[in-house]
């Protein structure tokens, strides 16, 4: 049960019981919004964990495996290779040259 305000006219009521009544109302009203925003974000992660669900069990889904059959050192060679592609492109200001670097 909510408490109810202090009536104005009420005889003998002190300001600081009026005072303390409106911090807890506005400490109330606080607490009203964070339970609010509380259950939106739970909803929302609710929403986000099915949605990652369906898109791990979507075999449509692209990959993100990266050299599934490839040997480690040719996947070291190969991001090398587009490092040494991006260092070029740096280093000649982005102009295109690519300082001999092997085309990806």
């Amino acid at each position: 049960m909510e408490p109810t305000a202090p009536a104005e006219d009420e005889p003998g009521r002190p300001e600081p019981a009026r005072s303390e009544w409106r911090s807890l109302s506005r400490l109330r009203d606080r607490v009203d919004a964070a339970a609010r925003e509380i259950e939106r974000l739970r909803a929302e992660n609710a929403a986000l964990g099915k949605r990652l669900a369906e898109l791990q069990d979507d075999a449509s889904a692209p990959s993100f495996a990266f050299g599934e059959s490839e040997s480690p050192e040719a996947i070291k060679a190969r991001v090398q290779g587009f490092i040494d592609l991006v260092d070029g492109l740096l280093a000649a200001g982005g102009d295109g040259a690519t300082n001999g670097a092997p085309d990806a």
